[in-house]
């Protein structure tokens, strides 16, 4: 079967940016914000705030992860047009943040029907890069279907 990326227009990507601003919970707690999305590709940003950091004061890796979770799968999802799901995330920790903000970019690097390999970048406010990572993503062919 042939992959081909799933039509769509400028309306329905604001939708989707807007719906994981404000519907997505998580994302909302992280307080994560879209930048950017169009088909395969996404940048999101986080604002870094006190409740972002670890114990010696620098931002918690698992900000990262989240960050670059969410655009990787909204770079995804403006892509295929489907509900999606991570099924592996690798996260390489390259600099530490104080303060500012961090900006992660997504690109959709493979896909096939089912699944879809993403890369990400992040960097700081200087743009240094302070983490990269890679995810898998599980593509369901219909909207709604639950996680076999």
């Amino acid at each position: 079967m042939e992959t081909t990326e799933f039509p769509r227009d400028d309306e329905q990507l604001t939708r989707l940016a807007k719906y994981f601003d404000e519907a997505v919970t998580f994302s909302r707690h992280i307080k994560s914000k879209v930048e950017k999305v169009e088909p395969g590709r996404a940048v999101c940003r986080i604002d870094v705030e006190d409740v972002h950091l670890n114990g010696n004061g620098t931002l918690h890796g698992g900000v990262y992860a989240s960050l670059i979770d969410n655009a990787m799968g909204l770079s995804v999802a403006a892509l295929v047009g489907l509900r999606t799901a991570t099924i592996a995330l690798d996260v390489h920790f390259l600099g530490a943040v104080r303060d500012g903000s961090i900006r992660c970019a997504a690109e959709v690097v493979h896909r096939t029907r089912r699944i879809a390999t993403v890369e990400a970048k992040v960097r700081d406010a200087e743009e240094e890069l302070v983490a990269m990572g890679t995810g898998t993503f599980r593509i369901f062919e219909k909207s709604g279907n639950p996680i076999v």
